[in-house]
């Protein structure tokens, strides 16, 4: 698995088409009957899609055929289903189709058609709530996993990153020896790699190692910074974190011998470390919402969370998941139309309200009732600044 990043999200968040249908059903990575379950998920949010697509925006039955064309033609790529993860999110615009694959568990297909990507469901992915990497130094093999509350995935990492100490080491002695029998160097010389010698001549060879491999570790996790969970014998994780400039790795850290192999074992470690750390998250972020809106930077009134989200002025938005707000937004008299039901003629606001605030980088939480900071409220939102500045920056923008 590819990492899902901010960057794509925000490609995706600025895309408009005449017609887009969002995607997403849920997935196995193992499958006993040739992933036939995965297909039928997909094909009944295609079905739905066809639906919406005649009845709601007045394709003919053939227009939504060749609309849908590249989607049903995934339905017969066996190799794409074998490379599954838990949900699959994919998008046509105007007949051209995209998929990503994320390791986000939901329980059923969802389909939604209109003239924007539905992103709301691929929030989770972008958010350090219960969502964080976990780094296994093997000097055999570094392996870099991506897990949450329930699931665990290895990350594919780039083709010339050097993931084995152990080969590197026995690439240098053999290329010393291949020089020694050449006739280079010293007639009687003893060749020695690096990883031969004193305990602290390796430590130095394996120090020079991590500070090369952090280099790229590093920059491939800052495409989406999230919580960086250490997993290694006890004398490695400090020789690591001497040479890793990333700025989210956690405190404790997991000490034994891991590699890819130990997937489910150390997800299962992982979150009982890492639980508390996300526990406490939450509980600080619900009780810093009844602190900023004492002050007026925070509310739960529907319509002036999603038109303070829509300005940029929205610095962490909850939202309750099942919920949503139909309508459309006029940018110019800074008002919202809000419908009862979706239509062929407006959007998801809360969709809006939502890649607005992460363009801005604030923080999306999608959360149940029960989590909402504002008992009963849809959305509720931390604002950057009060209320009556946001007031007075919109007047002057109306003038």
């Amino acid at each position: 698995m590819t990492l899902f990043d901010i960057d794509q999200f925000n490609q995706l968040a600025q895309k408009q088409a005449n017609l887009c249908v969002s995607i997403y059903t849920p997935t196995d990575r193992q499958s006993t009957d040739g992933y036939q379950a995965n297909k039928i998920n997909f094909k009944n949010a295609l079905t739905e899609a066809r639906t919406q697509l005649t009845d709601q925006y007045g394709l003919s039955a053939a227009a939504a055929e060749t609309f849908l064309a590249e989607g049903v033609q995934l339905l017969g790529d066996q190799e794409f289903w074998m490379r599954s993860s838990d949900m699959l999110a994919y998008f046509i615009l105007d007949g051209e189709g995209t998929a990503i694959k994320l390791p986000l568990p939901i329980e059923s297909q969802g389909c939604w058609v209109g003239s924007r990507p539905y992103l709301l469901p691929l929030i989770p992915e972008l958010n350090d709530d219960g969502h964080f990497y976990l780094l296994a130094l093997n000097l055999k093999e570094v392996s870099l996993f991506e897990i949450n509350r329930s699931a665990i995935q290895l990350i594919e990492l780039p083709d010339d990153l050097s993931t084995s100490y152990t080969e590197e080491i026995e690439d240098a002695d053999n290329q010393k020896a291949l020089q020694h029998r050449s006739g280079f160097g010293e007639a009687g010389a003893m060749f020695h790699g690096q990883g031969s010698g004193s305990g602290e001549d390796r430590k130095v060879a394996i120090l020079q190692y991590y500070h090369r491999l952090s280099a790229d570790i590093d920059t491939l996790l800052n495409r989406n910074p999230l919580p960086l969970l250490l997993a290694g014998v006890d004398y490695l994780i400090p020789i690591y974190k001497q040479v890793s400039k990333y700025a989210h790795i956690v405190e404790p850290h997991l000490i034994g011998s891991y590699s890819a192999d130990d997937m489910l074992a150390l997800a299962a470690e992982a979150w009982d470390l890492m639980e508390p750390h996300f526990s406490q998250d939450r509980l600080a972020r619900k009780e810093e919402y009844g602190l900023f809106t004492s002050r007026g930077q925070g509310d739960s009134d529907t319509e002036t969370v999603i038109l303070t989200a829509l300005s940029g002025g929205v610095d962490t938005l909850f939202v309750q998941t099942g919920q949503d707000v139909w309508g459309t937004y006029d940018s110019d008299a800074f008002t919202l139309q809000i419908d009862e039901s979706p239509t062929s003629q407006n959007y998801s606001l809360i969709n809006e309200a939502a890649k607005k605030t992460k363009e801005y980088g604030g923080r999306v939480y999608l959360v149940d009732s029960e989590s909402m900071p504002a008992a009963g409220s849809v959305v509720a939102g931390i604002f950057r600044y009060p209320l009556t500045e946001v007031s007075q920056e919109n007047e002057s923008a109306a003038n």
